[in-house]
């Protein structure tokens, strides 16, 4: 038989428990009542959305501050069953510690969540389908008008999908804070999500992400897009744009984009682990001026100094020029020159190692001059750049194609297998041996003993709310 003292002492110790974990937690069926509740949250709180729909008719501002082992929620009882409507945005202004999870964003205007200074956010498994009557990014990362102190940091935006975009504006945008010398938000994190059918093609505004811009490019980010997958990102030439420094994009698959990773502005930014596949898809665009333009799948555009390409794979890119597997143009200024941030800035001391590049239609396009684009020509040739211990196995056209000789640059370790006529270049390249690499299909990509990738490209099982 127990000891009913014991037994009485132990109900009187958890009661308190259970009392505290009663407070903590609320449940809310409506926008009003989900007011109130963040008008009395404490840190620790749980704000429990019932299934139903919430229309905050315009912004729903949050300001607080909680703690990192006691953060603030928002959550959904049960995953995508609680639906925001309407004109509805949270806005989290100098907010910290603040959970925003498992929601179904059906919101008309955008951004659906808006981040002003505010950090150590976590939006995560929620489902963004909005919309659209005006153009705006979903998620938007920045600071406070007229604060130039304050500063977005360390959000995490994970296991969301993002489906179904097509007026100006990005799945999500990362800005900063306007100082004498701007500073774009640190040290945030994108994965696990889904990003998929952005588009159709417009002459620019329509990223699936852009970090930072020309006026934050000079700052360092720190941003990491990681173990994301996109599918059919056509919207903007550039389906992701790094306009910042220090970034990283590492182990995400890009599945048939058309456009490219493009490291527009900024510095010292890693691609790194990615899989690229193009399975062969084209598109067009017919421009503003009435020219008709052909789309391809591309690869990696990019500028400015310190750039690190390593350990990619790239297969079935449709892309030439602009979208080649590896753009690398000639440049039209140079950083310290005094011209304005929005230009190409010379490539300088890029490494470009350990890449695989199987059949696409173009793999490395060096020094192309513009063709006169924005009424320029380019005549800064890449310098410095080291391009080491790729693969290159191509059945069309030149494998490697040279429009002006990088300058004090090295090519080492490389293997070039051009089949079906391919040739490997119209001038001598000293660094390349041309044998075969012996590939072995594995799956859907092709592995070779000359290089290292990690293990699979990201299915949708791998990304979004339902993955672990």
């Amino acid at each position: 038989m127990p000891n009913l003292c014991s037994l009485d002492l132990w109900l009187l110790v958890l009661l308190p428990f259970a009392s505290i974990i009663a407070q903590n937690s609320v449940e809310v069926g409506s926008a009003n009542e989900l007011r109130k509740a963040l008008d009395k949250a404490q840190p620790g709180t749980s704000i429990i959305l019932s299934d139903g729909v919430f229309d905050f008719g315009g912004e729903l501002k949050v300001a607080r501050n909680a703690a990192k082992e006691k953060p603030i929620t928002i959550a959904a009882k049960y995953r995508g069953k609680a639906t925001v409507v309407g004109d509805s945005r949270f806005v989290l202004i100098a907010a910290e510690n603040i959970v925003i999870e498992g929601l179904n964003f059906e919101s008309t205007n955008g951004p659906a969540i808006e981040l002003r200074a505010s950090s150590h956010v976590r939006v995560s498994r929620n489902t963004f389908h909005l919309k659209e009557s005006q153009r705006g990014s979903w998620i938007l990362i920045d600071g406070i008008k007229g604060d130039s102190v304050r500063l977005s940091h360390h959000n995490r935006i994970d296991h969301n999908v993002f489906e179904r975009k097509s007026l100006l504006g990005n799945f999500i945008t990362i800005e900063g804070t306007m100082r004498a010398h701007p500073q774009v938000s640190q040290y945030d994190r994108i994965d696990h999500n889904l990003f998929a059918d952005i588009g159709p093609r417009v002459e620019n505004v329509l990223e699936a992400i852009r970090v930072g811009a020309a006026e934050y490019s000079i700052s360092s980010g720190f941003t990491v897009v990681e173990d994301n997958l996109f599918e059919r990102c056509d919207g903007d030439p550039e389906y992701i744009s790094i306009k910042s420094s220090d970034d990283t994009i590492r182990n995400n698959t890009f599945r048939e984009c058309l456009g490219s990773l493009s490291l527009r502005h900024g510095n010292r930014n890693t691609v790194e682990g990615n899989y690229v596949l193009g399975n062969k898809r084209t598109g067009s665009f017919l421009d503003s001026t009435g020219k008709t333009w052909k789309l391809g799948t591309g690869g990696v555009r990019f500028y400015g100094s310190g750039m690190r390409i390593i350990n990619n794979y790239f297969e079935g890119l449709t892309g030439k020029q602009w979208d080649a597997t590896f753009a690398i143009t000639s440049g039209n200024a140079e950083y310290g020159d005094g011209k304005p941030l929005t230009r190409h800035f010379r490539i300088c001391d890029a490494v470009i190692s350990f890449n695989m590049l199987v059949n696409n239609a173009s793999n490395f396009e060096i020094g192309y001059d513009g063709g006169g684009f924005q009424g320029n020509w380019w005549h800064l040739a890449p310098i410095g750049m080291r391009i080491e211990n790729n693969i290159i196995v191509g059945n069309q056209d030149t494998i490697i194609k040279i429009f002006a000789q990088p300058v004090k640059s090295s090519w080492n370790n490389n293997i070039a297998w051009p089949t079906a006529g391919a040739v490997v270049s119209r001038s001598t390249i000293d660094g390349i041996e041309v044998k075969d690499p012996k590939l072995v299909k594995d799956g859907e990509i092709w592995r070779s003993p000359h290089h290292i990738l990690r293990s699979r490209p990201l299915n949708r099982k791998n990304v979004g709310p339902d993955a672990r």
